[in-house]
């Protein structure tokens, strides 16, 4: 995407494009965003990655005219896009003050007493009428045609997916008649089916920034699908490994190396904490020595895609054999040629049968990345070299402390991971 194009993103993410919006649509629109920060732990809001987008509103901050309602919401987008990646962290206290503060006068608002020019035209192809259903598919659909522009693959795939359930609950019920019960009563199936807290909240989340979105561009006239997050229970069921699986998965890896490309793939995943779909997409390519060391590095060349721009890093190898790295950097193309489905089924079964583990236990292969980030923060590495290993949001902090000295950088990193693998 174009610089122009993520401003123009960014722009219309939080209402900027409009010079017309007052200060409390736009403060409005900064609680959806926040509330769905909370309740999505992904880290993007309508489709853009929160991380990527500081950077933007600076770059709008310093080169557009704007009124006072536009400069408090840059600047209050600001505060959300900081507590948005503490809430990436762990760290929910911004995040909740917020909602509870500054943006806390979004609660209760009655959505027809908004300042909005009912006539202006809007500018996406649904039309609701006197003889149509506002369906949630029809407004979904209109969603995205505005919002969905240049979103990655994977984003799409996870609103299609919440559309597809939320459809299968509210069927064509009309949204411009729709009432707290509605969503209530979708927000109790969803549960009733069997899904995770946090696999409701996800979908509830879409749901309101479908329904959030038909408001402010005029295509029904109330919300009733807000503050409906599930807390208690909510919080990812992933678990790290403990000392003994670690040594049990690097112990059958090492000896299983030559014999099963799966033991090559939990390797990685052990030495470097990569996400299983980067470990996935690597190619004899992306593993290499520089200055005598060995290294994996995720990146997005070749078609390969990313979670956002923070994954991008080349992260140190320790504890696999060096005569196996070298014959993985002299394989051609793809390391593991399965598809994505069926490499993660296979891969997180093995890791079951090798520590006698079972389904639901809360135990996979990003166990292994729960693992890494654990064990570095108990060796007291600091924050910004164990992002940078991990390819969190601030990761770049690590090389920002040493002038972009990359080598000084790769060294602190091989230090850190020495003490923990």
């Amino acid at each position: 995407m174009t610089t122009a194009k993520h401003l123009l993103q960014t722009l219309k993410a939080f209402h900027l494009d409009n010079p017309e919006a007052s200060w409390e649509e736009l403060r409005d629109n900064l609680r959806d965003i926040a509330e769905e920060a909370l309740g999505n732990p992904q880290g993007d809001a309508y489709g853009l990655v929160l991380s990527e987008v500081s950077e933007n509103l600076a770059e709008i901050a310093h080169t557009m005219p704007m009124g006072l309602a536009q400069a408090k919401a840059i600047l209050m987008a600001q505060r959300v896009l900081k507590a948005a990646e503490g809430r990436h962290s762990g760290d929910l206290r911004e995040l909740v003050g917020l909602l509870e503060g500054d943006l806390k006068g979004y609660i209760g608002k009655d959505y027809q007493s908004w300042p909005i020019d009912r006539h202006e035209p809007v500018s996406v192809p649904i039309c609701i009428t006197d003889d149509t259903k506002a369906t949630f598919q029809a407004l979904y659909g209109a969603f995205k045609a505005e919002r969905g522009g240049d979103l990655s693959a994977n984003t799409l795939k996870n609103w299609e997916s919440c559309t597809k359930t939320i459809v299968g609950h509210l069927k064509d019920a009309d949204m411009a008649k729709h009432s707290r019960a509605t969503f209530v009563g979708l927000r109790d199936a969803l549960l009733a089916d069997g899904r995770k807290p946090s696999s409701v909240n996800k979908i509830m989340t879409h749901a309101s920034s479908v329904i959030g979105w038909a408001v402010v561009t005029g295509l029904i006239e109330r919300d009733y699908s807000k503050k409906l997050a599930i807390s208690k229970g909510a919080e990812s069921a992933r678990e790290a490994f403990t000392q003994d699986h670690l040594k049990t998965l690097q112990d059958w890896a090492v000896v299983t190396l030559e014999n099963d490309w799966k033991a090559s793939a939990i390797a990685l995943g052990v030495a470097s904490g990569a996400r299983i779909g980067e470990i996935h997409q690597l190619t004899g390519s992306d593993v290499y020595k520089v200055d005598g060391q060995w290294v994996v590095d995720i990146n997005d060349k070749e078609g390969k895609t990313l979670k956002n721009s923070f994954s991008r890093r080349v992260v140190p190898l320790l504890g696999i054999p060096e005569d196996h790295l070298e014959k993985l950097s002299q394989a051609q193309g793809r390391l593991f040629t399965q598809s994505k489905s069926g490499f993660d089924q296979l891969i997180n079964q093995m890791i079951r049968d090798v520590l006698g583990t079972k389904t639901g236990e809360g135990l996979s292969f990003h166990s292994l990345r729960h693992s890494l980030s654990s064990d570095l923060k108990a060796a007291g590495v600091s924050v910004g070299i164990a992002q940078a290993i991990l390819g969190h949001s601030s990761g770049s902090l690590a090389f920002d402390l040493y002038g972009g000295n990359a080598a000084a950088s790769r060294g602190l990193m091989v230090e850190a991971l020495k003490l923990v693998r």
